[in-house]
Protein backbone atom coordinates (compact mmCIF):
# COMPACT_ATOMS: atom_id res chain seq x y z
CA UNK A 1 0.00 0.00 0.00
CA UNK A 2 1.32 3.73 -1.05
CA UNK A 3 0.97 6.61 1.19
CA UNK A 4 -0.18 10.14 -0.70
CA UNK A 5 2.86 12.73 -0.12
CA UNK A 6 1.88 14.89 2.46
CA UNK A 7 0.54 18.19 0.52
CA UNK A 8 1.42 21.26 1.88
CA UNK A 9 -2.13 23.28 3.05
CA UNK A 10 -2.56 26.97 1.97
CA UNK A 11 -3.99 28.71 5.22
CA UNK A 12 -7.14 31.15 3.98
CA UNK A 13 -8.25 33.66 7.15
CA UNK A 14 -11.83 33.42 7.29
CA UNK A 15 -11.33 36.82 9.07
CA UNK A 16 -10.94 39.99 7.41
CA UNK A 17 -7.36 41.64 7.86
CA UNK A 18 -8.80 45.31 7.00
CA UNK A 19 -11.73 47.49 5.88
CA UNK A 20 -11.52 49.02 2.56
CA UNK A 21 -13.37 52.64 3.10
CA UNK A 22 -13.47 54.46 -0.52
CA UNK A 23 -12.95 58.13 -0.08
CA UNK A 24 -16.89 58.55 -1.44
CA UNK A 25 -18.20 56.48 0.91
CA UNK A 26 -16.03 58.30 3.72
CA UNK A 27 -17.52 61.56 2.24
CA UNK A 28 -20.90 60.73 2.93
CA UNK A 29 -20.58 58.73 6.05
CA UNK A 30 -18.62 62.04 7.46
CA UNK A 31 -21.14 64.53 6.23
CA UNK A 32 -23.81 62.04 8.63
CA UNK A 33 -21.97 62.47 11.45
CA UNK A 34 -21.44 66.27 10.82
CA UNK A 35 -25.09 66.84 10.18
CA UNK A 36 -26.23 64.68 13.13
CA UNK A 37 -23.39 66.68 15.84
CA UNK A 38 -23.39 67.07 18.61
CA UNK A 39 -25.37 64.01 18.89
CA UNK A 40 -23.93 61.02 17.84
CA UNK A 41 -24.68 59.46 14.43
CA UNK A 42 -24.14 56.11 13.02
CA UNK A 43 -25.59 53.11 10.26
CA UNK A 44 -24.06 50.72 8.24
CA UNK A 45 -21.22 50.11 5.58
CA UNK A 46 -22.67 47.32 3.21
CA UNK A 47 -19.72 45.64 2.52
CA UNK A 48 -17.87 42.93 -0.21
CA UNK A 49 -15.49 40.71 0.35
CA UNK A 50 -12.11 40.64 -1.77
CA UNK A 51 -9.05 38.40 -1.11
CA UNK A 52 -8.44 39.30 2.43
CA UNK A 53 -10.58 42.83 3.39
CA UNK A 54 -13.70 44.08 3.50
CA UNK A 55 -14.48 46.59 1.24
CA UNK A 56 -17.30 49.29 1.83
CA UNK A 57 -19.87 49.63 -1.09
CA UNK A 58 -22.33 51.37 0.39
CA UNK A 59 -23.59 53.75 3.27
CA UNK A 60 -26.80 53.49 4.64
CA UNK A 61 -27.19 56.48 7.52
CA UNK A 62 -29.60 55.55 10.52
CA UNK A 63 -31.81 57.95 12.52
CA UNK A 64 -30.30 58.06 16.38
CA UNK A 65 -33.81 57.25 18.54
CA UNK A 66 -31.61 57.45 22.02
CA UNK A 67 -33.13 59.38 24.86
CA UNK A 68 -29.73 60.82 25.46
CA UNK A 69 -28.31 60.92 21.84
CA UNK A 70 -25.22 63.35 22.87
CA UNK A 71 -23.67 60.35 24.61
CA UNK A 72 -25.42 57.41 23.15
CA UNK A 73 -26.14 56.10 19.18
CA UNK A 74 -29.71 53.79 19.42
CA UNK A 75 -31.61 53.09 16.17
CA UNK A 76 -34.41 50.96 15.57
CA UNK A 77 -34.68 48.47 12.51
CA UNK A 78 -35.87 50.20 9.39
CA UNK A 79 -35.79 47.73 7.05
CA UNK A 80 -33.12 49.72 5.41
CA UNK A 81 -30.23 46.95 7.06
CA UNK A 82 -27.61 45.76 4.27
CA UNK A 83 -27.35 42.05 4.39
CA UNK A 84 -23.74 40.87 5.29
CA UNK A 85 -20.91 41.09 4.90
CA UNK A 86 -22.04 44.45 6.84
CA UNK A 87 -20.04 46.48 9.39
CA UNK A 88 -21.82 48.83 11.65
CA UNK A 89 -20.96 52.13 12.47
CA UNK A 90 -21.55 55.32 15.71
CA UNK A 91 -19.51 58.10 16.57
CA UNK A 92 -18.45 59.20 19.71
CA UNK A 93 -18.48 62.98 20.07
CA UNK A 94 -18.12 64.38 23.01
CA UNK A 95 -13.96 64.96 23.92
CA UNK A 96 -14.34 62.82 27.35
CA UNK A 97 -15.53 59.75 24.85
CA UNK A 98 -12.56 56.92 24.30
CA UNK A 99 -12.38 56.76 20.72
CA UNK A 100 -12.97 52.77 20.70
CA UNK A 101 -15.40 51.07 22.24
CA UNK A 102 -16.83 51.53 25.51
CA UNK A 103 -18.23 48.86 28.12
CA UNK A 104 -21.76 49.67 26.77
CA UNK A 105 -20.59 49.58 23.34
CA UNK A 106 -19.12 46.15 23.71
CA UNK A 107 -22.80 45.05 25.57
CA UNK A 108 -24.91 45.96 23.13
CA UNK A 109 -23.58 46.04 19.75
CA UNK A 110 -24.58 43.33 18.21
CA UNK A 111 -23.42 42.61 14.74
CA UNK A 112 -20.05 41.04 14.25
CA UNK A 113 -18.03 44.29 13.27
CA UNK A 114 -18.30 47.86 14.92
CA UNK A 115 -16.41 50.94 13.94
CA UNK A 116 -15.99 53.58 15.82
CA UNK A 117 -15.82 57.31 14.23
CA UNK A 118 -13.98 59.87 16.95
CA UNK A 119 -15.31 63.27 16.21
CA UNK A 120 -15.76 65.56 19.15
CA UNK A 121 -16.03 68.47 17.01
CA UNK A 122 -18.39 66.71 14.25
CA UNK A 123 -15.05 65.75 11.69
CA UNK A 124 -14.13 62.30 12.35
CA UNK A 125 -10.56 62.44 13.65
CA UNK A 126 -10.31 58.55 14.26
CA UNK A 127 -11.93 55.08 12.75
CA UNK A 128 -11.10 52.30 14.60
CA UNK A 129 -12.76 48.86 13.37
CA UNK A 130 -13.36 45.91 15.93
CA UNK A 131 -14.02 42.67 14.76
CA UNK A 132 -16.41 40.32 17.57
CA UNK A 133 -14.39 37.27 18.26
CA UNK A 134 -15.30 34.16 19.92
CA UNK A 135 -15.11 35.99 24.02
CA UNK A 136 -14.04 39.27 23.28
CA UNK A 137 -13.65 42.10 20.44
CA UNK A 138 -10.67 42.37 18.52
CA UNK A 139 -8.89 45.51 16.55
CA UNK A 140 -8.66 45.24 12.34
CA UNK A 141 -6.96 48.19 10.50
CA UNK A 142 -9.50 50.37 8.45
CA UNK A 143 -7.80 52.01 4.78
CA UNK A 144 -9.02 54.31 2.96
CA UNK A 145 -8.59 53.83 -0.59
CA UNK A 146 -8.05 56.63 -3.01
CA UNK A 147 -8.56 56.26 -6.59
CA UNK A 148 -5.19 54.59 -8.14
CA UNK A 149 -3.10 54.39 -4.73
CA UNK A 150 -2.53 52.00 -2.73
CA UNK A 151 -4.36 51.47 0.53
CA UNK A 152 -3.36 54.08 3.26
CA UNK A 153 -4.66 53.48 7.24
CA UNK A 154 -6.91 55.83 7.99
CA UNK A 155 -6.26 58.08 11.34
CA UNK A 156 -6.55 55.89 14.72
CA UNK A 157 -6.54 57.41 18.02
CA UNK A 158 -6.18 55.20 21.27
Amino acid sequence: MRRSPLRSTVRFSHHPQALIIPDDIRDTMAAHIAASHPHEAGGYLACTRRDSRLYATDHVPLDNVSPRPRRRFVATDTGAIPAGPRVFYHSHTAASTPSGLTGTDRQNIRDRFALVVFAPHGEPYSYRLFRLGLFNWQEVPVMGEASQEEPARLPRLV
